[in-house]
């Protein structure tokens, strides 16, 4: 049946009458149209509750899928560009996703996938990506389980300091820079409980929210879940800090590295995966009291297409800024047993039957979590289909070890392993991976047009006004 066929209009227009009346209920008048960019952004509209909630979506520019940086556009790009006249898509509500937002008052939320004229899901949908990838992992038998960890900065707002571009004079919301207080001031604990009030109340399962050692430096931790599940979450949350923090006059921004070699920590976002048959953690092999053979398989895959897939955990020019093992975050494609200088660290826990799992360390808190967590899925399925075993485990400071094979170091390299790989080509598929490749390569020009000797400016602080400009506000 068409996506857009009559029979399925009429069945999605009964589906969402009871919907349309819980959400009235509620309150909601309007929604709010959560719409994912290729950058793990959520875009969107405000509109009334039935027409956002159409079973016919709403129509939406194709441009959201070439966002670059900053909010500028790319009208270059093969998919939308002069030639095509920048044609539109559906904007498809997923109504699983609907919540009413109870602080909003009026306004519910729902997030959207995108689908051709023709009723086929757009393929350079980032979401759309995740979801083939699960179902390629549930065909193994097998479900994901995500939780991811995001680190940020939260700054007190100045308009006029932001409009000069004067980003880094931002004063840091808490004087201190301790990890884990609860004595930092000013308080966070009011930020911190009501971040993780509207989560619940949106279906975002936060567990934990605390400081982290940077000025202004924080970190929250999600419950794990399916990967779906936990980049909707993850890009919710994200939007929703956001909010929260313009309304009490500060500031979040996900930047990677805000200040280079003042002590402060980078921005990093841990994935912790791990592989389920139905609600069994199949990581663990309780009989050998160690990992089991899926996950060494799991592990193998990962390895293998980190170096391709690296574009995807450091996607910015100011991503690569935090590439430094002995800052904990890794340099190459190597794992190891409670090691943070591995690119894959492995935690078994106290209750290694049900935390064990694997700390994927690379990404930073800048990344779109529906790429991240499909090259999981998609590293994790091609250890299970290749069926080799890993390396050992790595020891000590893991750069030392000359075994493991190093990740690209710049924005370029890394454009150049994933463009030359067949491994994206096979599981990304080559319309996607030409697509991001043109629009990383855009950056790229951007930045090098705009900043003398780029490579060498990259290398020394203080982190440039480009970086501050196209970073600050939207990774």
């Amino acid at each position: 049946m068409s996506f857009f066929s009559k029979a399925a209009l009429a069945r999605r227009s009964a589906e969402v009458r009871p919907l349309v009346e819980r959400l009235r209920k509620a309150g909601c008048r309007f929604v709010q149209m959560e719409m994912p960019d290729n950058n793990g952004y959520l875009c969107g509209k405000i509109v009334p509750l039935e027409k956002g909630l159409s079973a016919s979506g709403s129509g939406i520019a194709t441009l959201i899928l070439t966002f670059k940086s900053g909010g500028n556009i790319c009208f270059t790009s093969p998919f939308s560009n002069w030639d095509n006249g920048f044609f539109k898509f559906v904007a498809m509500p997923d109504y699983s996703t609907a919540v009413a937002l109870p602080w909003k008052r009026d306004v519910a939320g729902v997030l959207c996938d995108y689908y051709m004229d023709d009723g086929t899901p757009c393929g350079l949908s980032p979401r759309q990506i995740l979801k083939s990838a699960e179902a390629d992992l549930a065909k193994l038998g097998y479900s994901s389980r995500v939780a991811l960890e995001y680190e940020m900065y939260i700054v007190q707002e100045d308009d006029a300091l932001i409009r000069a571009g004067r980003f880094s004079d931002l004063p840091s919301f808490g004087r201190e820079w301790d990890a884990y207080s609860i004595a930092r001031t000013p308080s966070f604990e009011g930020l911190a409980t009501e971040f993780m009030r509207r989560c619940a109340a949106a279906g975002v399962r936060v567990e934990a929210f605390h400081t982290e050692l940077g000025h202004g430096m924080f970190e929250y931790t999600f419950e794990p879940q399916s990967a779906l599940k936990a980049a909707d979450d993850a890009v919710r949350a994200k939007l929703y800090m956001r909010q929260l923090c313009a309304e009490r006059g500060l500031v979040a921004s996900y930047m990677t590295a805000k200040f280079v070699n003042t002590g402060d920590s980078y921005c990093g976002c841990h994935h912790n995966f791990s592989l389920a048959k139905g609600k069994k953690n199949v990581f663990w092999d309780e009989a050998k009291g160690d990992l089991s053979k899926v996950a060494r398989h799991a592990a193998a895959g990962m390895l293998k297409t980190l170096p391709a897939y690296n574009v995807i955990y450091r996607p910015w020019v100011n991503s690569f800024r935090r590439m430094d093992r002995l800052l904990w975050n890794p340099e190459n494609a190597s794992w190891a047993k409670d090691n943070h200088t591995a690119a894959v660290r492995v935690v078994t826990g106290a209750v290694p039957e049900k935390l064990t799992r694997f700390e994927h360390r690379a990404p930073g808190s800048d990344i779109n979590p529906y790429l991240t967590c499909a090259a999981l899925v998609y590293g994790a399925i091609e250890g299970l289909k290749d069926g080799k075993e890993p390396p050992p485990y790595g020891k000590g400071d893991v750069m030392l070890e000359k075994r493991w094979a190093l990740l690209p170091h710049s924005l370029p390299e890394a454009i150049e392993a994933w463009s030359s790989s067949p491994l994206v080509k096979a599981y990304f598929g080559k319309d996607y991976m030409e697509h991001y490749a043109y629009l990383k390569r855009e950056e790229w020009k951007d930045f090098s047009n705009a900043v003398e000797a780029p490579a060498e400016a990259l290398k020394k602080a203080p982190v440039t006004p480009w970086e501050f400009t196209h970073y600050f506000n939207h990774a």
